[in-house]
C-alpha cells in the first residue's frame, strides 16, 4: 500500500513538471505591494490579489532567438497563448501548458506565394480561432486559420477620409458580428471600423476637444501664418483596444493632457479619462459609480498621471488595465470600483521594466515586457479568489452568499470600502435596508448610503405614521411659547432703565434680527445689550461651527469626522469676528464713525444670532433627510448666513450713523483692511520666527564652541 502511494505522489509530481516545463518558477518572495484607494483617496496597503507564479522566455520554449521588442499577447477559449514577436516579425503560440506549438513568420497567401510578416503589432483571436495579425510596417491586416493557414489578407482600407494616412495598424478586436476595429499608429480621428471583409466603415469614438476660453482669444488675435505655425487643438490617439464577451470594445489612451486627465478623475467625469468602453455609435458606456475615475493612481506625489497602454477583460465584468508610468497594474469591477493594484519597477520576477501588453489565462494575469522578451505568469491568491467568488455571487443575483463572501473578504482586509459596499449592496436586495446604511457609511460610499436610507426612511415613517404629525404640533407650540415668552422680556425691558440681565441682553438679540434699525439703535442708545450678551453669541456660534462639524448628517457630510480643532473653530468664526472689529474700528475712526470698538463688537456678534439660531437646527434635520431634500439644509445655512450678513451691515451703519452709500465705503475698506491686517500678522510672526531660529542657531553655536 505504501509503495502505490508513493508512486502516485510520483506521477502526480511527473505531471506537474510536465505541465510548467515552458515556465520558469520563481520565488515565492513578492517584490511589489499590493494596495487600493479608500473613497476619500486614502492609499491602503492590502493583501496581494496576485503572486507571480514563472516567466515565459525564450530559452525555456526551446527558441534561438530571445523575443525582440514583442509588442502583444493574447489568449483564446482553448486557453493557447498568443505572442507577437514584433522585433522578430513572428507570431509564436503557445499550448495551455506553456508549450511553444507553432511559430509563424511566413505563410502562404491566396495566390500560392510565400509573404511574411514584417514587425507585427497587435493581435486578436476569435471564438472560432481566426488569428487577426496588424502587420503594421507592411500596412495591412493578416487573418490565418488555427492551423495558421492564410485565410484572407485586407490591405489598407480606401476612403477620402483616409486621403493622406499613412496606415499602420498596431492594434485591432473583432467582435461577434466580425467588425474589425483597428488602432492605427498617428491617427487621432478615432477607432478605425471595418467590415469584415476589410471595407471602410468610419471612425467611432474620436475624442472631443475643447479649446479653452484663452485658446480661443488667443486664435482670434493670431494671424493666419501664426495660426498654421501653432499647436492644433486636436483629438487624442488611442493606443489600444480590447472586447469584451457582448461586443464592446474598450480603448486606452496614454496622450491626454495630465491636468485634464487628473482633473476628470478626481470628477469621476468622462471629461478626459484614459480608457473608455465604446457602444456601436462611439459613445462611452463604461460605468463609473466608483468614488474616483478609472484613471489609476490617485496619489501622485510626483505630478506624473498614470498612462494606460493596454487593458484586459476578466471574469464578471472585471478588466484590468496596465499603467506604463509606474509598470503597475490596476483592476476594476463592472461598475467601476478599484479592486486592487499590483507590480512595479525593477529586475526581480513580479516587477518590470517595460510592460506593453497584458491578458488572461483563466484566472491567471499574463504581462508581457517588451525590454525583457519576458512574459511573467501572475496567479491569483486566495484573498483575489474571495474577491472574484463575491463578485461572481453578486452579479448572479445571489445577495446572500454574495454577502458572506464579501465578510470572508473583510476578514482579509478590513480596509477594503468596496467589500463593505459589497455587503451592503447585498442587504439592499435582501431588504435589509439599516443594515445595508451601516456597511455602505463604513465603505465610504454615500450614493449608496442615500438609497438606503431613503427606503429605510420609508419604512420608519409608515411604522411611526400616527407619531409624525404629532411631533410637528409639538413643535410648533413650543416655537410659539418661546417666542412670547422672549417677546415678553423684550417688552417689558422698553420700560427697564439701569443694568440689564444676562437674559435680557440675550432675548433682545431676537429683537435685533427682525427689526435691525431700531434694534441697533436701542443696543447703542439704551444698552439693550451688551458685553455679557456679546460674549455668549460669539461663543455659541463658535459652538454652531463645532456642532455642524460634528453632528451633520452623513448624508450631507459624506465622510466620518474624527478630528475637530477648537483652534479651527475659533479661526473660522471668532478670529474673523475680531479681525472684521478691529478693521472696521480702525478705519471709521478715521472717517466720523461714532461707535467704539466695543459698540462694534457687539453689534456683529448681535448679528450672528440668524446664523446659530438657523445652523443648529439645520445641522440636527440633516441627520433625517433624504438626498432629494438636502437642498432644504442648504437653504437653512444659507438663509442664516445671508441674513448675518444683512444685520452686520445695517447693524454698523447705525452704529457709525452714516449713510447707506458711505456705509458701503466703508465695509468695502473693511474687508481690504481685515486682508491687509492678516497679512501683516502673518509676516510679523514669520519675522518672529526667523528671529528665534536666528537665536537658537547662536545659542547653539556658543555651548557647542564652549
Amino acid at each position: 500500500m505504501p509503495k502505490k502511494k508513493h508512486l502516485f505522489l510520483l506521477i502526480v509530481l511527473m505531471m506537474l513538471l510536465v505541465q510548467f516545463r515552458g515556465v520558469s518558477t520563481a520565488y515565492a518572495y513578492v517584490p511589489y505591494e499590493t494596495y487600493t484607494y479608500d473613497a476619500l483617496g486614502w492609499y491602503y496597503l492590502s493583501p496581494d490579489a496576485y503572486e507571480p507564479k514563472g516567466i515565459i522566455q525564450a530559452s525555456g520554449l526551446g527558441l534561438d532567438t530571445a523575443l525582440n521588442s514583442p509588442g502583444d499577447i493574447v489568449t483564446d477559449e482553448q486557453g493557447y497563448i498568443y505572442i507577437a514577436d514584433t522585433g522578430n516579425s513572428r507570431i509564436l503560440v503557445l499550448d495551455n501548458n506553456y508549450q511553444l506549438i507553432r511559430n509563424i513568420s511566413s505563410f502562404i497567401d491566396k495566390d500560392g506565394v510565400e509573404q511574411s510578416f514584417n514587425q507585427p503589432g497587435g493581435i486578436f483571436v476569435t471564438a472560432d480561432g481566426s488569428l487577426y495579425v496588424a502587420d503594421s510596417k507592411n500596412g495591412r491586416i493578416v487573418i490565418l486559420d488555427i492551423e495558421g493557414n492564410c485565410k484572407a489578407i485586407l490591405q489598407a482600407p480606401s476612403s477620402d477620409v483616409l486621403h493622406g494616412l499613412i496606415y499602420e495598424p498596431s492594434a485591432l478586436a473583432v467582435d461577434n458580428y466580425d467588425r474589425i476595429y483597428v488602432i492605427a499608429k498617428s491617427t487621432n480621428m478615432g477607432v478605425i471600423s471595418l467590415e469584415s471583409d476589410g471595407t471602410f466603415a468610419g471612425f467611432i469614438g474620436a475624442e472631443k476637444t475643447k479649446g479653452s476660453f484663452a485658446d480661443i482669444l488667443s486664435n482670434m488675435l493670431k494671424t493666419e501664418a501664426q495660426k498654421a505655425r501653432s499647436k492644433q487643438n486636436v483629438p487624442t490617439e488611442y493606443n489600444n483596444i480590447a472586447i469584451d464577451q457582448d461586443g464592446f470594445p474598450y480603448v486606452t489612451s496614454s496622450a491626454l493632457d495630465a491636468g485634464r486627465q487628473y482633473s476628470s478623475m478626481i470628477n469621476n467625469d468622462r471629461s478626459a479619462t484614459p480608457i473608455k468602453k465604446l457602444n456601436p455609435s462611439g459613445v462611452d458606456v463604461l460605468r463609473r459609480n466608483g468614488a474616483f475615475g478609472q484613471a489609476g493612481d490617485y496619489r501622485i506625489n510626483d505630478g506624473e498621471v498614470s498612462k494606460f497602454i493596454d487593458v484586459a477583460i476578466g471574469e464578471d465584468g472585471t478588466f484590468s488595465v496596465l499603467d506604463s508610468t509606474r509598470n503597475r497594474i490596476f483592476t476594476y469591477d463592472i461598475t467601476g470600483n478599484l479592486l486592487y493594484v499590483f507590480g512595479g519597477s525593477g529586475t526581480q520576477v513580479g516587477v518590470f521594466q517595460k510592460p506593453v501588453a497584458l491578458c488572461y489565462h483563466g484566472s491567471d494575469i499574463l504581462v508581457l515586457d517588451s525590454n525583457t522578451g519576458v512574459v511573467t505568469v501572475f496567479s491569483r491568491t486566495v484573498y483575489g479568489d474571495s474577491i472574484a467568488l463575491a463578485l461572481k455571487y453578486q452579479n448572479n443575483r445571489k445577495y446572500a452568499e454574495a454577502a458572506e463572501q464579501w465578510k470572508k473578504v473583510l476578514e482579509q482586509n478590513s480596509n477594503f470600502d468596496q467589500a463593505y459596499s459589497g455587503v451592503a449592496a447585498s442587504y439592499m436586495r435582501l431588504e435589509r435596508y439599516e443594515d445595508a446604511m451601516k456597511n455602505y457609511k463604513l465603505g465610504n460610499n454615500l450614493k449608496g448610503y442615500q438609497k438606503a436610507y431613503t427606503e429605510y426612511r420609508k419604512e420608519l415613517m409608515a411604522d411611526y405614521f400616527l407619531l409624525i404629525p404629532l411631533g410637528i404640533v409639538i413643535l410648533v407650540f413650543a416655537l410659539g411659547y418661546i417666542s412670547r415668552r422672549v417677546k415678553r422680556v423684550n417688552d417689558t425691558g422698553w420700560t427697564k432703565h439701569g443694568k440689564r440681565t444676562l437674559k435680557e441682553e440675550l432675548c433682545f438679540s431676537y429683537y435685533t434680527m427682525f427689526h435691525p434699525f431700531d434694534g441697533y439703535y436701542e443696543l447703542k442708545r439704551d444698552n439693550r445689550g451688551g458685553m455679557r450678551g456679546a460674549i455668549v453669541i460669539f461663543a455659541l456660534a463658535i459652538f454652531n461651527y463645532l456642532f455642524a462639524k460634528y453632528a451633520t448628517g452623513y448624508m450631507i457630510k459624506g465622510y466620518e469626522w474624527n478630528k475637530i480643532s477648537l483652534y479651527d473653530a475659533f479661526m473660522s468664526v471668532g478670529f474673523i469676528v475680531l479681525l472684521w472689529t478691529v478693521a472696521n474700528w480702525s478705519l471709521t475712526t478715521l472717517m466720523d464713525g461714532k461707535g467704539k470698538m466695543r459698540d462694534i463688537f457687539i453689534a456683529t456678534c448681535y448679528s450672528l444670532m440668524p446664523m446659530i439660531l438657523l445652523g443648529i437646527p439645520a445641522t440636527i434635520l440633516s441627520n433625517f433627510v433624504t438626498s432629494g431634500e438636502i437642498q432644504f439644509i442648504y437653504f437653512m445655512n444659507n438663509l442664516g448666513l445671508y441674513w448675518t450678513v444683512f444685520l452686520i451691515f445695517f447693524g454698523i451703519l447705525t452704529t457709525n450713523e452714516y449713510s447707506l452709500g458711505k456705509n458701503i465705503v466703508t465695509t468695502i475698506l473693511s474687508l481690504i483692511g481685515m486682508g491687509f491686517i492678516a497679512f501683516i500678522g502673518i509676516l510679523f510672526i514669520n519675522v518672529l520666527n526667523e528671529m528665534w531660529e536666528f537665536g537658537r542657531t547662536i545659542i547653539s553655536e556658543i555651548v557647542y564652541r564652549i
